[in-house]
């Protein structure tokens, strides 16, 4: 009977363990699952029934050249000046790009990163502002000159008629926005005050007064006028059909100054019949004319448009006349003036060729410019799948990286250091990923590094921050993903809405050059950014179409789905040219955990399958554009 009843003890006991395992195991596989990505999907994934062309790149922004000549009337062997480039003009919210300054022969010649669907820029200088329209949807580039001295002349004011005399001018429009150079030298230029002398013709003597004088001609000349509350001069109404003359202003000037005149013009009635000129004509101590120098506005337009001409005074300069000058050919039409600007030599504390007022660093001989990407304001963002070479789910968030860069450039253009404000916004996965990007260059010519988190021990640096055994610069901005995020009590961070949210922090990477060096040389920014997969170090997931660094190991190309090819450039793409990563110039709003890019942007499909041509734009939080139940939103709290 103890036997028996021993037996069936042990029987229990058993079924007890075998219960319990059971429980453990389940226990087991749900804290598994709630810690690992998904797996990847088979060939039933939408994005694998994409027909995306060959070459396509998945890229959203593309590289734009740019040529931007100054007018010859400038010398620029000691002022390099300076040039602004913005999305749009920044009277009406264009954000800045880029800037630079000239080289002797008064030419600038670059590269920018821009969206692709980005349609114009605008340029400023002292010569003036001009919107620049740009070929539209192109992922490969185009290239563009931008020549201020179009419309430019060197003879004298006078009255032949428009038939026999040759003109210049540019359809390139011009905008309002012209504070370049902020000291102005001449009074009244707004024309608020009725205080206006007269002189017989432009050639005549007046003196240096602050005093606007208007020619004479036929006992007809300019008029002030009361526009609709702003006062403006203009060529006279009712005159006898055809009108000659202008409007003329004295200020001192000395050999080599750059002198600029720029002021805002438009027309009433028929401008086929009107013709307009801003002329700078310095004289010397005895009144002689030394040059001319003259921007034409020919039919001007009914909107107030800005022009400018610019020109460096020639020896024996002591004065130079800023002149309106008009022909009227229709006593029912008129040529309105307003904001005359004329600006003279400024400080140039730090003798670097830019003066104060254009130097983002005045004090600084090795600094000059500030520049940005994706412009001054906004943040662009890397997003990527982790699982190469096994294709992903395709939500672009295992990691979703923000950041914006600030680089500052010499007055020769050169690149003395970076600024890289960067923020890790979602983790959609269990790994421990790292992140960093190569740009050309020597990495010896780095004099430091500083803003990089490193807790793993897999990434090795050289005395300056650069990683070692690389032939080009890069940098490993971090090694673990999780480490710079925070904790959510789940793997995946800031990808599921059920997930507790973790409010991103900011880092800034710097990095300061030994040498200033060539733009052309590193390329623009964001470089070349890559994801480094749960440590292990050669294992790096690039942008399609990126080359890897050094340090890759290569034995995972064109395994599992990868189907790289050093030999054709084919990097980082499936067979079908699916990517592992995107790159947008926006701070990207991501699809929610496990839901495929197709099915949070309605128009992915079309961009893609167009090979970028159509909806440029497909990130952009446009009408019928989004799913938004499909895209990660942070609460509001």
């Amino acid at each position: 009977m103890k036997e028996n009843h021993l037996l069936k003890r042990m029987k229990i006991m058993k079924t007890k363990r075998i219960i319990l395992t059971a429980v453990i195991l389940l226990i087991a596989g749900f804290v598994l699952q709630s810690c690992r990505k998904a797996p990847a999907p088979g060939n039933g994934s939408p994005l694998d029934n994409l027909n995306v062309p060959d070459g396509f790149k998945f890229e959203s922004t593309r590289i734009e050249g740019v040529t931007i000549n100054m007018p010859s009337t400038v010398d620029f062997s000691k002022d390099k000046s300076r040039f602004n480039i913005y999305t749009a003009d920044p009277a009406n919210g264009g954000k800045l790009i880029t800037a630079g300054s000239f080289d002797k022969n008064g030419q600038w010649t670059g590269n920018i990163r821009i969206p692709t669907a980005l349609d114009s820029i605008f340029v400023q200088s002292i010569a003036g502002s001009r919107k620049v329209g740009l070929t539209v949807q192109s992922v490969k580039g185009s290239s563009v000159t931008i020549n201020f001295g179009d419309g430019y002349g060197t003879t004298p004011p006078d009255t032949i008629p428009t038939e026999t005399k040759s003109a210049y001018f540019s359809n390139l429009s011009a905008g309002e926005y012209k504070a370049m150079r902020v000291n102005n030298l001449v009074q009244n230029g707004d024309f608020e005050t009725d205080d206006f002398g007269t002189i017989a013709g432009w050639p005549s003597h007046h003196p240096i007064d602050g005093k606007w004088y208007f020619t004479n001609y036929r006992n007809k000349k300019m008029e002030w006028y009361n526009d609709g509350g702003n006062h403006v001069i203009r060529t006279p109404l009712k005159n006898i059909g055809v009108y000659y003359g202008g409007a003329s202003q004295m200020v001192a000037a000395n050999p080599g100054d750059l002198i600029t005149f720029s002021a805002d013009i438009k027309s009433t009635g028929n401008a086929k019949t009107l013709y307009s000129w801003l002329y700078l004509i310095p004289r010397d101590a005895n009144n002689r004319v030394l040059a001319y120098y003259w921007i034409q506005y020919k039919f001007p337009s009914h909107d107030w448009t800005t022009k400018t001409v610019a020109a460096t005074m020639p020896a024996g300069t002591v004065k130079v006349q800023a002149l309106f000058w008009s022909w009227d050919f229709d006593k029912s039409s008129s040529i309105y003036y307003d904001n005359a600007v004329v600006t003279g030599p400024v400080k140039d504390t730090d003798g670097d060729g830019v003066d104060d007022d254009m130097d983002d660093y005045p004090n600084d001989a090795s600094r000059a410019f500030n520049v940005y990407y994706p412009n001054q304001t906004d943040w662009g963002t890397v997003a990527f799948e982790d699982l190469w070479p096994g294709k992903g789910d395709y939500d672009f968030n295992d990691l979703v990286l923000d950041y914006h860069f600030k680089s500052v450039l010499n007055s020769s253009n050169k690149l003395v250091e970076f600024f890289t404000d960067y923020s890790v916004r979602a983790v959609g996965a269990s790994l421990k990923n790292g992140f960093g990007f190569m740009l050309g260059g020597d990495p010896a010519n780095v004099a430091s590094v500083t803003g990089t988190h490193y807790t793993e021990n897999y990434i090795h640096t050289n005395a300056n921050g650069t990683e070692q055994g690389q032939s080009n610069t890069v940098i490993i901005l971090f090694d673990n993903a999780f480490r710079n995020i925070g904790n959510s009590g789940s793997a995946f961070i800031n990808t599921k809405e059920n997930v507790p949210y973790v409010k991103p922090d900011t880092s800034q990477l710097h990095v300061l050059y030994t040498n200033p060096v060539s733009v052309s040389t590193t390329g623009t920014a964001p470089y070349n950014p890559f994801l480094i997969v749960n440590g292990e170090r050669g294992k790096e997931v690039h942008l399609a179409g990126q080359k890897p660094t050094d340090l890759v190991n290569n034995s995972y190309f064109d395994t599992d789905a990868d189907a790289t090819n050093p030999a054709t450039g084919k990097y980082y793409q499936t067979k079908n040219n699916l990517p592992w990563a995107l790159d947008l110039p926006v701070s990207f709003a991501y699809p929610v955990e496990q839901v495929d890019i197709l099915s949070a942007y309605n128009h992915f499909a079309q961009w893609a399958e167009s090979g970028g041509t159509n909806y440029p734009d497909w990130y952009m939080n446009k009408s019928g554009y989004r799913v938004n139940s499909n895209i990660y939103t942070p609460p509001t709290k």
